[in-house]
C-alpha cells in the first residue's frame, strides 16, 4: 500500500523539544530580569531596590521643585500650613521641636560622621568607609548646591536661619545621616536581638521628626521638607547601592566576606 505525505502551508506543531529548549535557553530579557531579582546576584535584588528607590525619590523631587518654581496651588498651601502652624504653637511645643531640630544639626550629625568613620576604620572597612564620608559629606555638598539653584527664601519662622529654604538641610541630613547609620548598623554593628526593621524604623522616625519641627518651628515650608526627604532619600539610596557593591569586593572587608553576606547565606 502507497503512503501519501500531506503537504501544508501551515507550520509545524512545536515539538516538546522546542519548548524544553525554549524553558532551558530563556530570551536575554527573561535572563536580566531574573539577574536583577537574585538576591545573591552581583547586582542583584537589592541593588535593584536601592535604585528604584532612587529614581522614586528623584521623580519626587523634581515634581515637588516644579511647583515651588511655578508658585502653583502647593506653595499657597504651604503659607496656609504655616499660618495654621503659628496658631496653634506653645512654648512647651516650641522647647519640644527645638530640641527635636537638633537631631538634624551640628553637632549631632558630624558626630555620627566622624565616630562611624572612625569604627569602620578601625575594623578595615576601607571601601565602605569611603561610602559612609560620601553619604554625609556629599550629601552636604548636594544639600548647598540645591539651595543656591532654587534660590527659594525662607519663612519668617520663631526661629532665626540666614540660608535659603528648598529643599530642607536638617531634613535631608536626618535622612542621609540617620538612614546610612540604620544600614551600616544592620550590615556590620546589628545588635543582638534588634532586627533589621526595628532599625530601619527609627532612623524614618528620626527624619520624620526633625522635617515635622522644621515645619512647628516655622523656618521651613511643608514642600522644603518633602524635598528634604525626597533629595536625601535619593542621595542615599545611591550611597547604599555603591555601599552593596563595595562588600562585594574583598577588601572591603577583612574576611571577604562580610556579615550580611553571610546571614544571607
Amino acid at each position: 500500500m502507497a503512503t501519501f505525505a500531506i503537504m501544508s502551508d501551515e507550520p509545524s506543531l512545536t515539538t516538546a523539544k522546542d519548548v524544553a529548549g525554549t524553558i532551558k535557553h530563556p530570551s536575554r530579557l527573561a535572563r536580566f530580569v531574573a539577574a536583577r531579582l537574585d538576591p545573591k546576584a552581583y547586582l542583584g535584588l537589592h541593588v535593584t531596590v536601592s535604585l528604584t528607590i532612587a529614581a522614586l525619590a528623584l521623580w519626587l523631587f523634581g515634581a515637588v521643585l516644579e511647583e515651588v518654581l511655578d508658585n502653583a496651588t502647593v506653595v499657597r498651601l504651604d503659607v496656609a500650613t504655616l499660618d495654621w502652624m503659628a496658631a496653634h504653637t506653645s512654648p512647651l511645643g516650641l522647647r519640644i521641636f527645638t530640641l527635636i531640630t537638633h537631631l538634624g544639626d551640628i553637632p549631632v550629625i558630624p558626630t555620627i560622621a566622624v565616630a562611624g568613620a572612625w569604627v569602620l576604620w578601625r575594623q578595615r572597612h576601607r571601601l565602605v568607609l569611603v561610602c559612609w564620608l560620601s553619604a554625609y559629606f556629599g550629601g552636604v555638598v548636594v544639600n548647598r548646591l540645591l539651595k543656591l539653584l532654587v534660590h527659594r527664601s525662607r519663612p519668617i519662622g520663631v526661629v532665626h536661619e540666614s540660608t535659603f529654604s528648598f529643599p530642607s538641610g536638617h531634613t535631608m541630613a536626618a535622612t542621609i545621616g540617620y538612614g546610612m547609620l540604620a544600614y551600616v548598623m544592620a550590615t556590620y554593628w546589628r545588635p543582638r536581638g534588634v532586627p533589621r526593621r526595628a532599625l530601619y524604623l527609627v532612623a524614618a522616625a528620626l527624619a520624620l521628626a526633625v522635617g515635622v519641627s522644621r515645619i512647628y518651628l516655622g523656618v521651613h515650608f511643608p514642600t522644603d521638607v518633602i524635598g528634604g526627604f525626597a533629595a536625601g532619600t535619593a542621595w542615599l539610596a545611591i550611597c547604599v547601592t555603591g555601599t552593596r557593591i563595595a562588600r562585594e569586593t574583598p577588601a572591603a572587608t577583612p574576611g571577604a566576606q562580610d556579615e550580611e553576606r553571610a546571614s544571607a547565606a
